[in-house]
């Protein structure tokens, strides 16, 4: 896939492009049904699928107290982006100037920059000044500049029991009750955070668990709980792991952390860079009597950990993007 940072930077074949616009927070099933559409348009039309992104959120300008934690980083998005088959990418950088344009002018500029032959977008599609422009503003315009305008209906989770329907916003909130399952359900993959390792306290290693602490996470983090994973190291390799998230509060400590013990694995992981997975949540974070009656319990979170090797190998199977 080809990359582009900005507008101005693309230049699109004679034959334009099909165009879908939006954040792709999490690149999930429901950006996947956008794609697939593209692409059926343009082996109709002869050409490529070409996907417009924002970086940062456009509400980290124009709100920062609203604007939501990312699902993926950039890199993420791109990659995951380009796993779907488009062909170009590119990437606007939000600024007030773009954020504040007339939604005629951000039309104006878009069709002289990217040469749209169609645009697919979801019914919640919204552009320009007080997000005033909508699929409406496309249809009202398409003649004029002779695009086409293909419209996707929202989707729904079919394998959860409400059939939510999946956005970027509904698998947040999944992620912040700790319903790991259906975000997962939604994203049509484990969720992933990236981190480095550091120096934690070493009490994990006292009691027999040593950890993996991740600093450096730019993602949502799920609610403070404990959870099976998958740790994906940066050569590569896949393992097993127990995940806690949150204080510590056997011991009284109350700085949050996300600490990883890797089930079988014995070598130095500090200062690595690498992502969790995860797959399912285990249990609430509790307070223990003693060290004792804690590593307990870290023993039977490790063989609750152990019954998702499936589900590892799943992901092995799958292939993951790099970190």
């Amino acid at each position: 896939m080809d990359v582009f940072y900005g507008q101005d930077k693309f230049a699109p074949s004679p034959a334009g492009v099909v165009l879908t616009i939006g954040n792709f927070d999490g690149v999930h099933r429901g950006h996947a049904r956008l794609v697939a559409l593209a692409h059926d348009v343009a082996g109709r039309l002869s050409t490529d699928v070409a996907a417009m992104t924002f970086h940062p959120h456009p509400l980290t300008v124009l709100a920062p107290e609203r604007a939501p934690e990312p699902l993926v980083t950039l890199g993420e998005k791109l990659s995951l982006l380009d796993g779907l088959g488009v062909a170009h990418c590119i990437v606007v950088r939000s600024e007030p100037a773009l954020l504040t344009q007339l939604a005629e002018d951000f039309l104006a500029s878009l069709v002289a920059h990217c040469r749209p032959r169609a645009l697919v977008e979801g019914p919640d599609f919204h552009f320009g000044r007080g997000r005033s422009g909508s699929l409406a503003t496309l249809r009202e315009h398409a003649g004029q500049w002779n695009y086409e305008v293909h419209e996707v209906p929202v989707v729904h989770c079919a394998e959860l029991p409400t059939h939510p329907v999946i956005s970027s916003s509904s698998i947040r909130q999944a992620l912040r009750d700790g319903r790991i399952d259906e975000a997962n359900a939604m994203l049509g993959r484990p969720y992933r955070v990236v981190g480095t390792t550091a120096h934690g306290a070493g009490r994990g290693t006292e009691l027999g668990f040593p950890t993996a602490n991740l600093e450096g996470i730019a993602q949502l983090l799920p609610q403070q709980a404990v959870y099976a994973g998958v740790v994906q190291l940066d050569d590569g390799g896949l393992h097993l792991t127990a995940v806690n998230i949150g204080p510590q509060p056997t011991f009284r400590d109350e700085q949050m952390r996300v600490e990883a013990h890797v089930l079988d694995f014995e070598d130095d992981l500090r200062g690595r860079r690498v992502g969790l997975h995860f797959l399912a949540r285990l249990r609430e974070q509790e307070r223990f009597d003693g060290p004792g009656e804690l590593a307990a319990q870290l023993r039977r979170d490790v063989e609750a950990a152990r019954e998702f090797v499936g589900h590892m190998e799943a992901l092995r199977k799958a292939g993951v993007i790099g970190l």
